[in-house]
């Protein structure tokens, strides 16, 4: 893959985790907490993807994207280890808001999963404009 499709395919991931943290901002104001934890989880997912898609990377599972992650960022340093005690813990929030109807959230537990991903987001993207990947100021 040339520097030019990476380019491409890092804005495409940077613009559906944008969307996704956007929907998860308009679920929550909502109080649909269970759809708002899952579309957090997706704004992080893709902002794993656009870091992995920088580095020639395309994991084909969410487990190898969240693997990759770990050995290619966390481990080397770029962005530090608490990460991947929280992305696990808004894997899980995820799974259990899909797929068990019996679990209620907090409001506290969405606002709480959200300004986690809000701040991976900026995280993301400081370390993408670094790395020359994203164009613009800080």
């Amino acid at each position: 893959m040339t520097d030019e499709a990476r380019r491409a395919n890092v804005a495409l991931e940077l613009r559906r985790a944008e969307e996704s943290r956007r929907a998860a901002e308009t679920l929550l104001a909502a109080g649909l907490l269970s759809d708002a934890i899952s579309r957090a989880y997706y704004a992080a997912f893709h902002l794993i993807r656009a870091l992995l898609v920088s580095r020639g990377l395309e994991p084909r599972s969410h487990s190898g994207a969240f693997h990759l992650f770990n050995v290619e960022i966390v481990s080397r340093g770029l962005l530090p280890p608490t990460l991947n005690r929280m992305l696990a813990g808004l894997q899980r929030a995820r799974e259990v808001a899909d797929y068990d109807a019996a679990v209620v959230f907090a409001a506290e537990d969405g606002v709480r999963y959200l300004d986690e991903v809000r701040a991976f987001e900026k995280d993301v993207v400081a370390l993408l404009r670094s790395e020359g990947w994203v164009a613009g100021e800080p």
